[in-house]
């Protein structure tokens, strides 16, 4: 393989590993229950969950519907509950809230869904880690210099190696009359 190839392959592997992770996965599974045979499951998203926003989502299957959902999260070391009733979430396939987790500690969250056959409780917990330092945070943008470096490197080497003519010799050009 020559050195452009071997270059191009070197460049698409760093881009390539400073992108950031799919989180594609819905949510963490906290809590199920079923009413019947119809069911409703308590999810959180960022998996794994740190300090600040958490969404928590609650799906019922589509027996229940509509349903109404009210929310109760409690940190180990707050005193006053946060309390919410969740709304539509936009994707049409359930609800949701936003809450602030304050602090990195065990959170206790508890969803009540009101349904034309009845109310069910959701009651699970949440283990909220402390945020990421900084530097973790911001890492993609710190290894994006990388291949911008990679390629001024490679285009100063192909300007060194590139072929250089004589401008103080004319071209021959021929003219119409010879």
């Amino acid at each position: 393989m020559n050195f452009r190839a071997n270059t191009m392959i070197f460049l698409t592997v760093c881009m390539c590993s400073i992108t950031g992770h799919a989180k594609a996965d819905g949510g963490q599974v906290i809590a199920t229950a079923t009413l019947g045979q119809e069911h409703a499951v308590m999810m959180v998203n960022p998996s794994p969950a740190t300090v600040g926003i958490v969404t928590v989502i609650v799906r019922v299957s589509a027996g229940l519907l509509p349903a109404q959902s009210h929310l109760i999260a409690h940190g180990a070391s707050s005193d006053a509950p946060i309390q919410c009733t969740l709304s539509d979430d936009p994707d049409g396939l359930g609800q949701r809230a936003m809450i602030e987790c304050s602090e990195a500690s065990r959170w206790t969250l508890s969803a009540v869904v009101t349904t034309p056959l009845g109310e069910i409780q959701l009651k699970g917990e949440l283990q909220v880690a402390p945020p990421p330092a900084k530097w973790q945070s911001q890492l993609a943008w710190i290894l994006a210099w990388v291949p911008i470096a990679g390629i001024l490197f490679i285009r100063q080497v192909a300007r060194r190696h590139a072929k250089h003519y004589d401008a103080s010799v004319e071209p021959f050009l021929p003219t119409r009359n010879s």
